[in-house]
């Protein structure tokens, strides 16, 4: 059957033909992945020039100034807001009507139902029709039809055409059994359109106080960005500004950003120096002590009855900072400096200040009366902003001489005292715990002792340290 065929052609012959079919099927399969391709690429496309309009868009409002951005943001804002409310408004009023609506349409369905029962039970159509017709009148309703309970009209009244109406129905009903139905149609085109007036009107008064909001907002922007404006002359470094005022930007606080870019920020800011230590800007306070007797037997005591009596002030001073953790210094060739920092819970520094020096005072008067040799000495305090500094600088309490230099010069004008600075009398550790006696070089009072219990205290911190040096 397949040997020759209606021309006298063999299978053979019709192979070509199936060689052809193949390069259609893949010409076809290229050209739905090249629509695919375009359809890809347009799309890739659409949405970058999409992206590139919201760029755009973005730095024009960026662009605008403070005070239409703060009216826009603040309009928008108010906008949204109220048209929520309009729309939840819209929304129970629509619910409302409708249910208004539907206990009055309830109701009149209702009426005509008993009104048309007893004529309904004699079977007396026309009167029936009548009923409804007098019903359409002398009622709101567009149309009223009775049906029986196969659904036959029994009679109508009314016409509902180009009118929007809602139905209602009720049962008719003759002696507790139902005997049809009646359904009437209310218009509610007047609904809708009270429904629209309200709608409308909120709206309104939404793009007026939107309106509003963004004129008030406009407005505070405005002097915000006056202000800034100003701040930007103020720092502008082109006195007087250039002429061209197009090359700079509208927004004020874009307008500040440029101006302090320029600014020569390397130069303004402060340059430390990377040895430079906390120590020299602590608050410290200084318990200078005079040495008044020394001076008199340096020159009159041998070598070991003069390093007896030195190691015995030395005794008393250390004894007495120990109590508040003192550092002592040998700031002159008959002074010695205690100094109070940092933070201890014997009390603040000027308080451990002022009740060392109480207790060396003390100390020195009570070894006077007991040796042969008296130990005068002559007490300030002061307080200091700066710090006494280490061991690692060069000249260790540069920053403090000149209080060292006030303190000596005072003790040596007023000998065998203790003065305290105005600051140390005045600081809150101290205020309210000692009692003062006059006053010195205006600045300078002299102590006259402490109150209860800090007085108890140093008793018996001076008990304690007595009995170390009687026994030594």
């Amino acid at each position: 059957m397949y040997l020759h065929g209606g021309g006298g052609h063999t299978v053979t012959d019709k192979l070509p033909f199936a060689k052809h079919v193949a390069p259609a099927e893949n010409a076809t399969t290229i050209n739905k992945s090249e629509v695919r391709a375009s359809q890809s690429f347009i799309l890739r496309s659409l949405s970058l020039r999409q992206n590139s309009d919201q760029h755009e868009m973005i730095k024009a409002i960026t662009r605008l100034g403070l005070g239409q951005q703060l009216g826009l943001a603040a309009g928008l804002l108010c906008l949204l807001t109220s048209l929520s409310l309009v729309i939840v408004s819209a929304i129970s009023s629509r619910h409302m009507q409708q249910q208004q609506m539907q206990e009055y349409g309830a109701a009149l369905a209702n009426q005509i139902a008993r009104r048309i029962t007893t004529t309904l039970e004699t079977g007396d159509l026309l009167n029936v029709a009548a009923s409804l017709q007098r019903f359409v009148e002398t009622s709101s309703a567009e149309r009223v039809a009775i049906f029986d309970l196969e659904g036959r009209s029994l009679g109508q009244a009314g016409d509902t055409r180009d009118k929007h109406v809602h139905e209602y129905s009720a049962p008719v009903r003759i002696d507790n059994d139902t005997a049809g139905e009646v359904v009437i149609a209310l218009n509610v085109d007047q609904t809708r359109a009270a429904q629209r007036q309200f709608v409308l009107s909120l709206a309104g008064l939404t793009a007026l106080l939107s309106l509003g909001i963004y004129a008030v907002a406009r407005h505070m922007g405005q002097r915000t960005g006056k202000q800034l404006q100003a701040m930007a002359e103020h720092i502008n470094l082109q006195n007087p500004p250039l002429l061209n005022q197009t090359s700079q930007p509208a927004n004020e606080v874009l307008l500040l950003k440029s101006h302090i870019d320029e600014l020569p920020m390397e130069l303004l800011r402060t340059r430390q120096s990377g040895d430079t230590r906390e120590e020299h800007y602590q608050q410290v306070s200084i318990l200078f002590v005079q040495l008044d007797s020394l001076a008199n037997y340096v020159d009159t005591l041998d070598q070991t009855s003069l390093q007896r009596y030195t190691r015995r002030l030395h005794q008393v001073v250390a004894g007495a900072a120990g109590f508040y953790g003192g550092q002592l210094q040998v700031t002159r060739q008959f002074g010695i400096s205690v100094f109070f920092s940092g933070i201890n819970k014997a009390g603040s520094q000027a308080f451990r200040a002022a009740s060392c020096g109480w207790l060396v005072k003390e100390l020195c008067q009570e070894l006077g009366q007991q040796q042969r040799l008296s130990m005068k000495v002559s007490l300030a305090v002061a307080s200091s902003e700066t710090g006494m500094g280490d061991d690692n600088d060069i000249y260790p309490g540069l920053y403090i001489q000149h209080v060292l230099d006030e303190l000596q010069t005072l003790c040596a004008k007023h000998p065998q005292g203790l003065l305290l600075h105005q600051q140390v009398c005045t600081d809150p550790g101290v205020v309210g715990k000692i009692t003062v006696n006059t006053t010195v070089d205006n600045t300078y009072t002299q102590l006259d002792g402490f109150i209860e219990p800090y007085n108890d205290l140093l008793e018996r911190q001076l008990r304690l340290v007595w009995k170390r040096l009687t026994t030594t």
